[in-house]
């Protein structure tokens, strides 16, 4: 399995067929958004492929020699098989020289409906399982409160740098407006 760069036409393409199946409303840029972003260079769209057939996919937000990984999933029909551990391996190459690597996962702590809070405690267990720690960041983007993680090869930048990090590549992808409605920081202090 490896990670290809995905064209325009196949972004449309798994948008419309997978990511508005695969992520909450709330978490999803519009399309345009993402196209904007490809074009000026800073998003890219990979797919996770075992020869022609692709498995998952994963986009990312660049700016310099620093990443968000901005969508990760795999297929339906190809989950609980090692392919996301595989995808997340095949990523830690492609990224092998990048400073920073961050992610984002929703915080169980905000969440009500158990068996949900289930599942996003499974998703960071599989994170930190793969090499991901907990940064200490917690952030709400588009309503929706997430952890921000990093890769085992990041700098392992403060809380402080990381959020100066992370406003960097939303006020890279989305219109001013949009980002300061928003992304937010959140302070478990106050």
């Amino acid at each position: 399995m490896k990670l290809k760069q995905l064209s325009k036409d196949e972004v449309i393409t798994l948008f419309n067929e997978r990511i508005v199946n695969d992520f909450a409303k709330e978490e999803i840029k519009p399309l345009n958004v993402i196209l904007k972003a490809m074009d000026d260079g800073i998003y890219e769209c990979l797919g996770l492929f075992d020869g022609d057939a692709i498995y998952g996919y994963t986009f990312l937000v660049k700016m310099g020699m620093n990443y968000l990984v901005d969508y990760v999933a795999v297929y339906p029909e190809h989950r609980n098989n090692g392919v996301g551990s595989k995808m997340l391996s095949c990523l830690s190459d492609y990224l092998a020289k990048a400073d920073l690597v961050i992610g984002e996962v929703e915080d169980p702590d905000y969440t009500e409906d158990e068996e949900l809070k289930s599942l996003q405690k499974r998703r960071i267990g599989f994170y930190k399982r793969n090499g991901c720690r907990d940064t200490g960041l917690r952030v709400r983007c588009f309503g929706v409160p997430f952890i921000i993680l990093e890769t085992a090869g990041s700098t392992g930048a403060g809380k402080d740098e990381l959020w100066e990090v992370y406003q960097s590549f939303y006020k890279a992808v989305l219109p001013k407006e949009m980002f300061e409605r928003n992304v937010e920081y959140v302070d478990y202090n106050n």
